[in-house]
């Protein structure tokens, strides 16, 4: 079996950039496609643990095969690459960003025909966010300076709030599901499974004065936390994580029964909650409604305007 091989693009668990990997799938996708899908698209699965809850097709995840497959003849999407391939050998996928030129319109062609495979959590997440507003609301900004234009200074935590609050006011009597990860922490930074109830939280007087739920009210957390966890790094370490998955205290040579990759699923999770709660609410707010846009705000756009064209031509065909 030959391969299409993609990488992380600066994976951590606290920031995947899951909006930035996927267009590298989708690029593999395309190739594929053009190639009568003869490869298999291959990606890391400690990095691309979103294939525990998606199905991604014509697409395997494995750490032991990506890691054989070295030294491949690689595919640059910023030239002409929709090319016609050596299908008895594998290939990577240069792993340059942006992965393709400027304007060239490709992102989103493809996304659609990534779903959940718990179709009892699916229906749980449809049931809850059915009647509610789905918003964005991006940790901001990710550097200390940033160019793009009308940002609210860094630190300027009040200004943040009073445009969260207008973007919200527009909507009077709503219910809204809320998909962030602004905290008072550096960006990336934070705990693993924010409770933003807690006042510890800024953004936590948004649940009290507005109809607000999140992806805590899908995901059962206190399953794994608060816990103690074997370090990912060396196993004589112990990793004490708080009810959030804040790290309090890293042990040498106390036991832990618990695998830090527990915790890390549990918040793939998260996100995979919070995105189809996005998709599925009746409607969405971007994250550049209250701060800067991103590829995830992205993600969920072209998901919800695939999905409502597909959900029309099937009525239309039902007709």
């Amino acid at each position: 079996m030959s391969y299409l091989k993609i990488g992380d693009v600066g994976w951590t668990i606290r920031d995947t950039g899951f909006g930035n990997r996927i267009q590298f799938w989708e690029i593999a996708y395309e190739l594929n496609k053009f190639n009568d899908f003869k490869f298999t698209i291959l990606v890391e699965k400690d990095k691309w643990k979103e294939t525990k809850f998606l199905d991604f097709p014509h697409t395997e995840s494995s750490n032991v095969r990506f890691n054989k497959l070295k030294d491949l003849s690689e595919i640059d999407a910023r030239k002409p690459w929709l090319n016609k391939l050596d299908v008895t050998k594998s290939w990577s996928i240069l792993e340059e960003w942006p992965p393709y030129e400027e304007g060239e319109e490709f992102y989103g062609k493809w996304l659609h025909l990534i779903t959940l495979k718990d179709k009892l959590l699916e229906n749980k997440i449809r049931e809850l966010v059915k009647d509610r507003i789905g918003i964005h609301i991006r940790h901001w900004p990710i550097v200390d300076k940033d160019n793009r234009e009308d940002l609210v200074d860094r630190f300027d935590y009040e200004t943040k709030m009073k445009l969260i609050r207008k973007t919200m006011d527009e909507y009077p009597k709503s219910k809204f599901y809320i998909s962030t990860d602004v905290t008072y922490d550096k960006p990336a930074q934070g705990p693993l499974l924010p409770d933003f109830r807690k006042e510890s939280h800024w953004i936590s007087e948004i649940y009290r004065d507005y109809d607000v739920v999140d992806y805590r009210d899908i995901v059962r957390v206190d399953d794994v936390l608060p816990d103690s966890f074997v370090s990912d790094v060396n196993s004589s370490w112990s990793k004490l994580m708080d009810e959030e998955g804040r790290e309090i205290t890293t042990e040498l040579g106390k036991k832990s029964v618990r695998k830090i990759q527990d915790l890390y699923d549990k918040k793939i999770l998260r996100d995979i909650v919070d995105i189809f709660s996005l998709i599925y609410c009746k409607k969405f707010i971007s994250s550049k409604k209250t701060g800067p846009q991103s590829s995830w705000s992205d993600f969920i756009h072209i998901y919800r305007k695939k999905y409502s064209s597909l959900q029309r031509a099937s009525w239309l065909w039902q007709e």
